[in-house]
C-alpha cells in the first residue's frame, strides 16, 4: 500500500498558473468513456497525459505504449524511470479523458492538466456529486488518486473503471469498490443522446458509393468504408487510358472505394476474330492451332485449306483470289462456305479430284501464309 501511495503522489502536482483554459466540449458521457477506454494498455508515466487512440480503442500498433521501470531498490513511482513518448499518470489520464483544462487530442503530450486533489472539490468545469449517484464518465478522487468511472454500480457494489494504476500496472480497466476517502465529480457540458440507440443513417460518397454509421451508446459511430455496386450492362463499358493495346484498351468499370475505376480486359489467346486478343498490337497473329489454320476443307470450288482471313476462318482454294473473287463465274458460291453437299460443279484439272487433296495441302498452306502477309501489309 505504501508503494502504491508513493507511486500516485505525483497526482498532487498543481496545475501551472497562468495557463490558458477553454471550456470542455459539449458531448454525451459516452464520448468521455470512449476516450478513457482508448488509453487502456498504455504505460504509467509520472507526469504524462497522452496516448494514441483509434476510435474507442488504443492504438498500440502505431504508437509504442511506453515502459515504466522502478529504480533500483524501489517498487514504483516516484522512484521510477519512464521510456517512450506516451503514457499517463492518474490525474493526467482523467484530465485528458475529461478534456480539461483544454480540449486536446489524446496524443498531445506535455500539456497542462489537473492534479488528483483538484477533483475532490467543485471547479468551473465540474461539480462534486454523491458517491451513491455515480454515473458513467464521472470521476472518483481522493487527495492522491483519481479514477474514471465507465459503468454503473453492479450487484456487488463495484463499478467498471479505467485508471492509471501505477508503474507496474499501467493504464488498466477493472471493476472495483471505493473506500470512504473518495468523492465523486461530474464534468459540465454533458449532453443527452445525440441519436436514437440502434438507428442508422447513410450518405453518398465518391461517385458511386455510400457509407453508413449507426448509433451506439448515444453517439454516432464513425462512418463505414465507402463502397458501392459495380455498373452493369453498357454503363460498365469503358476505355482504358493511353498506351493500352488491343482488347486491353477496353475494360469494365468497377466501383472501388466509392470511385469508378476502369479495369482493363486481360490479354488472352490470339484467335481468328479480327481483334488483338493478346494485346501485343497485332491482329490475328496467333499460332496456326489457335487461329484454326492449315486444316483440309472443301468449299464450292473444291478442295482447300483453312486460313484466317479478314478476321474469319475461311476455306481457301489455290489459284483464286477468294474471297475477293469467285472461283467460277457460272457458280459464284458464297464466301466462307465449307460444305461439299451443295451442288458444286467446280473442277480441278477438268474433273473432280478429291483424292489429290493430301498432295495439295502443302501448296495450299504456303499460299495461305503468303496471302495473309500480303493482306496484313
Amino acid at each position: 500500500m505504501k508503494n502504491l501511495f508513493a507511486c500516485l503522489m505525483f497526482c498532487l502536482i498543481a496545475l501551472p498558473s497562468g495557463v490558458s483554459q477553454a471550456a470542455p466540449p459539449s458531448e454525451p458521457p459516452d464520448a468521455i468513456v470512449c476516450r478513457g477506454l482508448s488509453a487502456v494498455g498504455f504505460s504509467y508515466w509520472w507526469g504524462g497525459e497522452c496516448w494514441c487512440s483509434n476510435g474507442c480503442a488504443p492504438d498500440l500498433v502505431g504508437c509504442a505504449p511506453g515502459v515504466c521501470t522502478p529504480n533500483d531498490g524501489s517498487t514504483g513511482c516516484p522512484e521510477c524511470t519512464h521510456t517512450g513518448t506516451y503514457g499517463a499518470d492518474c490525474s493526467g489520464f482523467v484530465s485528458r479523458a475529461w478534456q480539461v483544462p483544454d480540449p486536446l487530442a489524446t496524443n498531445a503530450c506535455n500539456t497542462a492538466r489537473y492534479v488528483a486533489s483538484s477533483f475532490t472539490a467543485d471547479n468551473e468545469y465540474w461539480n462534486v456529486v454523491p458517491m451513491n449517484d455515480l454515473r458513467p464518465a464521472d470521476a472518483v478522487a481522493s487527495d492522491s488518486h483519481v479514477i474514471l468511472v465507465i459503468g454503473s454500480e453492479d450487484a456487488f457494489g463495484e463499478h467498471d473503471c479505467v485508471e492509471a494504476k501505477g508503474c507496474s500496472y499501467g493504464i488498466v480497466r477493472n471493476s472495483r469498490t471505493f473506500s470512504s476517502v473518495y468523492s465523486g465529480a461530474r464534468r459540465i457540458n454533458l449532453t443527452t443522446c445525440e441519436c436514437d440507440e440502434g438507428s442508422t443513417e447513410s450518405e453518398n460518397c465518391g461517385d458511386c458509393g455510400t457509407r453508413t454509421r449507426s448509433c451506439t451508446g448515444c453517439m454516432w459511430t464513425g462512418w463505414s468504408a465507402c463502397d458501392g455496386s459495380d455498373p452493369e450492362g453498357e454503363a460498365a463499358d469503358c476505355t482504358v487510358g493511353e498506351g493500352a493495346l488491343g482488347v486491353c484498351a477496353q475494360g469494365r468499370q468497377l466501383c472501388v472505394a466509392g470511385w469508378l475505376t476502369c479495369s482493363p480486359n486481360s490479354p488472352g489467346t490470339e484467335v481468328c476474330d479480327g481483334q488483338d486478343n493478346d494485346c501485343d498490337g497485332l491482329v490475328d497473329n496467333g499460332t496456326t492451332v489457335t487461329l484454326g489454320e492449315g486444316y483440309a476443307c472443301i468449299n464450292r470450288c473444291g478442295e482447300g485449306v483453312s486460313a484466317c482471313l479478314d478476321g474469319a476462318v475461311r476455306c481457301v482454294t489455290p489459284g483464286t483470289t477468294w474471297p475477293d473473287d469467285t472461283c467460277n463465274t457460272d457458280d459464284p458460291g458464297e464466301p466462307g462456305d465449307t460444305t461439299a453437299d451443295d451442288g458444286c460443279s467446280c473442277t480441278v484439272g477438268g474433273r473432280r479430284n478429291p483424292g489429290g487433296l493430301p498432295l495439295l495441302l502443302p501448296l495450299l498452306f504456303t499460299f495461305v501464309l503468303i496471302r495473309r502477309r500480303l493482306i496484313r501489309h
